[in-house]
């Protein structure tokens, strides 16, 4: 806990000393460029006045001169407009524009900086918003994750935003590639909510820290109960540890709860791009949910339709598919599909499981 409150006050202070910076350095850039304008004006008005230049004449003398281009169209021949060209545009105007070039450059530089880094509002708009990150190999997660996202077709166009302290330096460089951007802070912090436009999100996904750890739950309790202060337009989804905090969750403004299972992301995509669904994958990873089973039955030649039909009207689950007679596993076939093989796969509810015997006799009975 004590190194988690270090991370976040080093974190804060970084964005701080960025925010200090930067105005800084923007005030400095605005006050070069008022005194170099004030410089050139005088440099106008001596060309005119000394030269006898027309107005166009003198603010294109001047603008040849400061910038050192120097066509030689025009040229001052009086001595005052000499001198007022000499300290107006040498010794002071040339190496102001100089500076400010460099100043500009800083600025671009620093913006650059403050986009890899996660410290850049993006004004982000029907966006996935993607809270929190895994504390344990939360990269290859996040980038299988992402990956999956972006394969969806209902998904793809979406822009990914991901929300998160633990990435100082940068989202990894596979993560960038993909157009993953960052936005740097504790999702548990007062505001912070706001600077990822969380209002205009079309998703928004809250995942545990830690899936080994329970306590996860209460952060991401917290997270929920912060986001209850905006008027959410998204469908938000919230991994789950322990199933006593699933109607927490929900009361607390989850659309949908899942369990947090890292080696298998289409769970949570599932739960984005057909919502409910997710509650049907869920089900195979319990012990006590349904699971598929395969049965070694002779299945004589028949439509896949009636066969299933009547596994399902005497109650034995779901048929998925079967083996065929060259040992091939053909799986959601076509309903008028004349099938035949040795064996069966169905989905079976852990308390009512049907012994091979009664399957062999319902299959055969074409």
């Amino acid at each position: 806990m004590l190194r988690i409150k270090s991370d976040l006050l080093r974190r804060r202070r970084y964005e701080i000393t960025s925010m200090m910076g930067r105005s800084e350095r923007s005030r400095k850039l605005v006050q070069l460029l008022l005194i170099l304008l004030v410089l050139a004006a005088t440099n106008v008005i001596g060309m005119m006045y000394f030269e006898e230049l027309k107005l166009w004449d003198a603010i294109w003398l001047t603008m040849t001169t400061i910038t050192t281009v120097g066509y030689g169209d025009y040229a001052a021949q009086t001595v005052g407009g000499r001198l007022t060209t000499i300290v107006s545009l040498y010794i002071f105007g040339i190496f102001l524009l100089a500076q400010i070039a460099g100043e500009w450059i800083d600025l671009r530089l620093d913006r650059r900086e403050r986009m890899r880094k996660g410290l850049w509002s993006w004004n982000m708009n029907n966006h996935i918003l993607i809270v929190n990150t895994p504390d344990t190999n939360g990269d290859r997660y996040l980038q299988l994750l992402v990956e999956q996202i972006q394969n969806s077709k209902s998904l793809a166009e979406h822009p990914i935003q991901v929300f998160s302290g633990n990435y100082p330096d940068g989202l990894p460089d596979d993560l960038v590639k993909l157009g993953v951007v960052l936005h740097q802070g504790a999702p548990e912090g007062r505001g912070q909510l706001s600077s990822v436009n969380i209002e205009s999100a079309a998703f928004i996904v809250v995942l545990a820290v830690d899936s080994t750890d329970y306590r996860s739950d209460s952060v991401t309790l917290d997270i929920l109960d912060r986001m209850k202060q905006y008027k959410l337009t998204g469908y938000v989804i919230a991994e789950c540890l322990q199933d006593d905090n699933r109607s927490r969750l929900r009361q607390h403004g989850a659309d949908a709860v899942i369990r947090p299972v890292r080696a298998y992301p289409e769970l949570l995509v599932r739960a984005m791009a057909a919502p409910g669904t997710e509650t049907i994958l869920e089900d195979l990873f319990k012990h006590e949910g349904v699971h598929s089973r395969r049965y070694n039955v002779d299945i004589p030649k028949q439509p896949w339709g009636k066969l299933a039909a009547r596994i399902m009207l005497e109650g034995m689950g779901t048929p998925l598919g079967y083996v065929n007679r060259e040992g091939s596993i053909v799986t959601n076939p076509i309903a008028d599909e004349e099938i035949s093989g040795k064996a069966l796969f169905m989905m079976v509810s852990h308390d009512r499981i049907t012994e091979q015997d009664r399957v062999q006799e319902v299959v055969a009975n074409s």
